[in-house]
């Protein structure tokens, strides 16, 4: 096993962030936290989410946009005959950043089909205008992000 190293080549982060099925967002409610696996696509420094234009997540972004964000990739416990010595492998990506709600048609667009493509689908896409304009996407324009990983 290797030890925990932060991780700061940006090109090692992305891949991370390519290879995690989910990302999981904070959001900051006044002085109740709210975190929230979704879904999600990641392109030249922007994680792109959907969701249903209502709900929890969408009244607390539109009081306080700041999210933090974490995903892992390639994560397992390792066993061993000491309970003692199991230990936790895994790569992962924390950060922050300011959420918007993505409003022109076409990058709505944009940001459906990088998370499209982030889960192996291969464009072009065809979206239909109904559910795209039925659709709340969230683009997060990060400002900070490390990564670190143990055990590799």
């Amino acid at each position: 096993m290797g030890s925990k190293d932060l991780i700061q080549d940006h090109q090692q982060i992305e891949d991370i962030l390519s290879k995690a099925k989910f990302l999981r967002i904070a959001l900051s409610d006044s002085d109740k936290p709210y975190i929230i696996p979704m879904a999600f696509g990641y392109k030249d420094n922007k994680i792109y989410l959907h969701c249903s234009s209502k709900g929890k997540k969408i009244d607390i972004l539109n009081r306080n946009s700041r999210v933090a964000f974490e995903a892992d990739a390639e994560a397992e416990v390792v066993t061993a005959e000491d309970i003692c010595k199991y230990n936790v492998r895994y790569r992962s990506v924390v950060g922050n950043g300011q959420a918007r709600f993505v409003e022109d048609y076409n990058e709505k667009v944009e940001g459906l089909t990088v998370l499209s493509e982030h889960y192996g689908k291969k464009g072009p896409f065809e979206f239909e205008e109904w559910k795209v304009n039925r659709l709340c996407v969230i683009k997060i324009e990060i400002e900070e992000m490390t990564g670190k990983q143990h055990g590799f």
